[in-house]
C-alpha cells in the first residue's frame, strides 16, 4: 500500500467520523446539549478527510503551508471540541 493510499482510506475513516456525526445530531435533534459541539466536530472531520485527499498529491502533510495550516487548525478543532464536551458532560453528571 502506498502512501497516497493509506490517505485516501484516512480521508474515508474522517468522512464515516463526521457522518456518524451527522445522523445522530439527526436523531436527536437540536435540543441537544451536544448540537454545537457535534456540528463543528463534523466540520472539522470533513476537512481534515478533504486536507488528506490533499495530502495524497501533494506527498507531505506540511506543504504547502496552507495545507499544514488546514491541518492545524482541524486539531485545534478537535481539541476544542473535546474540551467542551467534557465540559457538558460534567455539567450534566453535576445536575443528576
Amino acid at each position: 500500500m502506498t502512501i497516497a493510499e493509506f490517505n485516501y482510506i484516512e480521508s474515508m475513516l474522517w468522512f464515516a467520523m463526521a457522518l456518524t456525526l451527522i445522523i445522530n445530531l439527526l436523531l436527536k435533534g437540536h435540543k441537544d446539549a451536544y448540537f454545537t459541539v457535534s456540528i463543528i466536530a463534523s466540520l472539522a472531520f470533513i476537512a481534515f478527510g478533504i486536507s488528506d485527499i490533499i495530502e495524497a498529491s501533494t506527498g507531505a502533510w506540511w506543504r504547502p503551508f496552507s495545507l499544514l495550516a488546514l491541518k492545524a487548525v482541524c486539531v485545534v478543532s478537535f481539541i476544542g471540541c473535546f474540551v467542551k464536551y467534557r465540559k457538558i458532560k460534567s455539567a450534566i453528571h453535576t445536575d443528576q
